[in-house]
Formats: C-alpha cells, sequence, structure tokens
C-alpha cells in the first residue's frame, strides 16, 4: 500500500526513455501495463473465484490479450471437451485460463466457426476469445471416430469406383478397337475377293460367290435399338452398372417393395444387355429385380429362398442369383438406399396367362403341370418348417421362351402341358406357429379372416393347413379360370369368409377328382385339410400320370 500503484507511478508514464545521463528508466508500453495489472490482480481473482461452472466471456477490460499475455502467448486449454451442435457451445474443463482456476468446469459462448471444432485445434468465440480444445469427452471422441470412419470408406469407395471406371474404359476402348479392326479386315478381304486382287484370285471377269461382310453395327445404333426393343430406362443398379432397368415397377405384396423387369449389362458395349452385341434379341436373358428400403424384409425373403432350395425338397422356385444390401444406382434416388434381390424372371404369371385365355381354364396336362409345381414348391416350403402364406396365381410364373406364350393361350385342351412354372415372392414367408407378416383375401383361410375381423389377425398363429386353403382355391381358379370371390372387393371376401352360413361350393370344377381334392383343401375345418404329402399323393395325380415318384 505504500508503493504506488503501477498504473499511477509516474515512471511507467508514456514517455520513458533512456536519460542523458546514462540512466535507463523503466520502459512503458502497453504490454508492460498489461502484464503488471495482471499479475496484481491475481491474489484477488484467486480468492473470489467462484466454485461452480460459469459461462466464460471476455476477462476483463483488456479480453483475451490479457489471457494470452498472462498464459505466456498461449490460449486457455478447454480438455474432456464436449460440442453442443444446437448452441455452437464448448463445454469441458478450462486450465491455464487467467481468471478461472484450474479444472473448473466451463462452458464458451458461441463459436464463431463451429466447423472448426475438432481435437488439438484452436477456436474462437463470437466475443473475440480463443481456446484450444486437447482430449475430447467420451462422446466426442466417438463421434470424431464414427467421422473418421465414414470419410475412410468414402475416401475408399471413390477411389474404387474411379479404379473400375477406368478398368472398365480401358476394356470398352479395347473392344472397340477389336470391332473396328475385325471390319476393317473383312472389308478389305471383302474388297480382295470382288476385285480379284487375292492371292489366288480368279480372273477379272469371274463372278465371286462370296458377299461382303456385313458392316459391324455402330454402339450408339445398338443402345437406340436396345433402349426400343427392351424398354430400358436408362438407370442401372449395381456396382459399374451391372444391371439394367427396364419398364415400369410393379408393386410388391409387401407394399414397399419394387418389382423390376432388368437385364444383365454387357461388358462390351455400355448400356445394352449382354446378348445383344451383335442385334440378336434372342440371346438376352430377362431378369427380375426386387428393390426396397425394407432391409429386413429383404434379407428373411433371400434367407427364405436359400432354405427352401438347399432342403430335402427343393421343389419347383425361380433361381435367385444375387442378395445386396445399400446397393449402388445411377439414380440419385435409389443410389444405396435399397436392398436388391435378383431372380431367374418369368415370361408371364399364371394370373396372365388365364386372362389372355378370356375365361377359358387350364385343362388336360396344363392344369397337371401347374398343380404339380404348386404342390412341389409348398412341399419344399413345408418341409423347412415354414408357411408361404400368399399363394396364389400371381406368384407362379411360366420360366420359358415368351414366343410359347401364344401357343399355351391357343392350347384350348392343354395338351402341350405347361412345363416351366415356377414360385416366387417368398416375402411373406413365416415359420410355422409363427404370426402372419401381410396377407391376400383371396387366399387367406375362414380362421384367420375371423380372427383379423375380431381385430387380434397380427397374432394369429399360422399352421401348415393355411397353405393348404390358398391352394385349393388357386386350384379352383386355375380349373375354371375365375377367382372363387371373383367381383368382391377385399373387405367383402374377408366379410364372406367370416359369416356363419358361408359354405363352399366346388360344383364348377369339371374334373371329378380334381373336384374332390380341392373340396378337401377348402374343409372349413383346418385338422381335416390334407398335409401336402396328402394332396400329393391324391388320385387326380396318380390316375394321370404323374404319380408320387416324380415329387
Amino acid at each position: 500500500p505504500s508503493s504506488p500503484h503501477p498504473l499511477t507511478n509516474p515512471r511507467w508514464g508514456p514517455r520513458s526513455s533512456l536519460s542523458t545521463s546514462g540512466s535507463m528508466r523503466a520502459p512503458c508500453s502497453l504490454i508492460g501495463v498489461i502484464a503488471c495489472w495482471s499479475a496484481c490482480q491475481q491474489p484477488l481473482v484467486k480468492a473470489f473465484a467462484p466454485a461452480k461452472s460459469a459461462r466464460t466471456t471476455n476477462t476483463g477490460r483488456f479480453g483475451i490479450g490479457a489471457s494470452l499475455l498472462a498464459s505466456g502467448g498461449r490460449p486457455p486449454v478447454i480438455s474432456n471437451w464436449r460440442f453442443d451442435k444446437k448452441k455452437g457451445t464448448i463445454s469441458g474443463i478450462v486450465t491455464r485460463h487467467p481468471t478461472i482456476p484450474d479444472g473448473s468446469p466451463v462452458t464458451t459462448s458461441r463459436l464463431k466457426n463451429p466447423s472448426a471444432v475438432n481435437q488439438n485445434t484452436i477456436v474462437e468465440t463470437n466475443s473475440g476469445s480463443k481456446y484450444q480444445l486437447t482430449d475430447p469427452g467420451p462422446a466426442e471422441k466417438k463421434d470424431i471416430f464414427e467421422k473418421k470412419k465414414a470419410a475412410a470408406a468414402e475416401k475408399k469407395r471413390l477411389a474404387e469406383k474411379k479404379r473400375a471406371d477406368i478398368e472398365r474404359q480401358k476394356r470398352n476402348a479395347a473392344s472397340e478397337k477389336r470391332k473396328r479392326s475385325a471390319a476393317s479386315q473383312a472389308e478389305q478381304k471383302a474388297s480382295s475377293v470382288g476385285t480379284g486382287k487375292g492371292q489366288n484370285s480368279k480372273p477379272s471377269n469371274s463372278v465371286s460367290l462370296k458377299q461382303p461382310a456385313a458392316p459391324s453395327v455402330s454402339p450408339a445404333v445398338l443402345r437406340r435399338q436396345a433402349k426400343s426393343t427392351f424398354s430400358l430406362t436408362g438407370t442401372t443398379v449395381g456396382v459399374n452398372g451391372k444391371y439394367l432397368l427396364a419398364g415400369k415397377p410393379r408393386q410388391s405384396s409387401g407394399r414397399q417393395a419394387k418389382i423390376w423387369t432388368a437385364y444383365l449389362a454387357s461388358t462390351e458395349v455400355p448400356d445394352i444387355p449382354q446378348g445383344f452385341e451383335d442385334g440378336d434379341e434372342t440371346k438376352v436373358q430377362q431378369l427380375t429385380i426386387k428393390l426396397s428400403p425394407s432391409i429386413e424384409r429383404m434379407r428373411l425373403e433371400s434367407t427364405n429362398y436359400d432354405k427352401v432350395q438347399s432342403g430335402l425338397f427343393r421343389g419347383r422356385f425361380v433361381d435367385k442369383l444375387e442378395y445386396t444390401t445399400n446397393m449402388e444406382s445411377s439414380q440419385r434416388q435409389l443410389d444405396r438406399k435399397n436392398s436388391a434381390l435378383v431372380i431367374e424372371s418369368g415370361q408371364y404369371d399364371l394370373k396372365a396367362l388365364l386372362a389372355a385365355r378370356k375365361g377359358v381354364p387350364l385343362r388336360g396336362r396344363a392344369l397337371r403341370d401347374a398343380a404339380a409345381s404348386a404342390g412341389q414348391c409348398i412341399q419344399a416350403v413345408h418341409s423347412s418348417g415354414l408357411v408361404w402364406s400368399d399363394l396364389k396365381t400371381e406368384n407362379f410364373v411360366v420360366v420359358v421362351d415368351k414366343k410359347n406364350f401364344n401357343k399355351e393361350v391357343d392350347d384350348v385342351n392343354g395338351s402341350s402341358g405347361l412345363s416351366g412354372v415356377k414360385g416366387i415372392d417368398l416375402e411373406s414367408v413365416v415359420k410355422k406357429g409363427g404370426n402372419p407378416i401381410d396377407y391376400s383375401p383371396e387366399a387367406t383361410p375362414p380362421e384367420f379372416a375371423r380372427a383379423y375381423m375380431e381385430g387380434y389377425g397380427q397374432e394369429f398363429i399360422i399352421d401348415y393347413s393355411y397353405d393348404i386353403w390358398s391352394l385349393g382355391m388357386m386350384m379352383y381358379e386355375l380349373s375354371t379360370g375365375v377367382e372363387y370371390f371373383s367381383g368382391q372387393s377385399p373387405s367383402q371376401v374377408t366379410k364372406m369368409l367370416c359369416a356363419a352360413d358361408f359354405s363352399v361350393d366346388v360344383s364348377d370344377v369339371p374334373d371329378e377328382k380334381l373336384r374332390d381334392l380341392i373340396a378337401k383343401c377348402l374343409d372349413l375345418n383346418p385338422k381335416k385339410r390334407p398335409d401336402i404329402t396328402g394332396f400329393l399323393l391324391h388320385p387326380y395325380f396318380l390316375t394321370t400320370g404323374i404319380g408320387p415318384i416324380s415329387f
């Protein structure tokens, strides 16, 4: 107290300099003033520093400048920090602060540049204060790790995509070069033969019997032809555009999924189906791709295909070719937003065949072939401990040359048979004793319809008899040409099944043995319906040349 305050001492005035006598007066500068003032204030600050967390502001009248000077030019350190993205603030434990004790919790004001927040960086608040961020808290460590992991994965994906694009461009360039070379050689050879300039040429007045080679079709022409012939949309899915989508998608029974017609892309000419390199559409194989944002439902269906096709009875299902999650696509709305199931494609389903026959049902061998295929599919499902729960004519396709369609439409008596009938769509398959995922009213047995109307359809316990009822309804439709509940809405069908006086009438089925089989499948008592073995061993099959041995 007896000594003058540094700020009032004349020796620290603004005009300090060396005296003429050589003695040096105390140098004066703003830095000295601030440092000295800060040193004098430290005891008071420490004595009255708050014990609880406080929101930091500028440190006195000198702001962050005083903080930096008091700590040797370094900003305060915040460790074990957490960044609040909504508020734009940092909370943590502070050290090296000129006015707040080390180890105190602190929350900054809003940051000037929130995107700069990271470990071992210096951030600045809107008020001008600067802080060095060291070790983050557990939540931030996890967030930083996930960001780095995602960035590394994206970098890897872009690198792989770039490599794949380069390789594809190289293959395309090499293919084009080979085609140009082959076309040039063919043209030269044809020209040589026609003009008699070959090594073993005939006299010039002779006529060459060999026609000049046809010029190679350019990729641009092939792409135009392919787009028109196959209704290509221009959208690709899969790594490096592996599949080409065509036409318009159909809605799956699972509601979320879209079913596309697709083709494997050519590796020689971009954007055309494989096999169409010479313009011959008969060499092109059609595929079906189901795209869905529901990863769990698609994974379940893929697993169902694997189960039913790897058991004792394989059934007659379309081949599963590929299953991929987060499928790449050239369309931004689809890219990495869907799982994809690629399967063998049918040319048409049994519902479409009946519609084309304009009410004429299947008969003879064609009807037996369809019934046998359906029975074998159910046998494969049930032997795997599963229930299909969505068996109907739309879920059986004919995998043959599409040129056979007119032949099968005109085959009124079914003498040519109906080979190539295969089952599709296992999205609704569940374990025996499980609960239904969804349902189709035309394939639903009365016991489920009653449970649904009473409000506990989701808790209904599914048994094999569910599929036997559905199989009977499908066989009725194939043998009569119309659905059993034709003209009724889904809600009306459900109400009819629940009616106390509901009974099944199969008198319209022409074949006596088949009529008996369908009646057994549509027994109102589920316990009296035959199992799939009883279905396949029924006299309808045993006396028509199919028999159990073929199963």
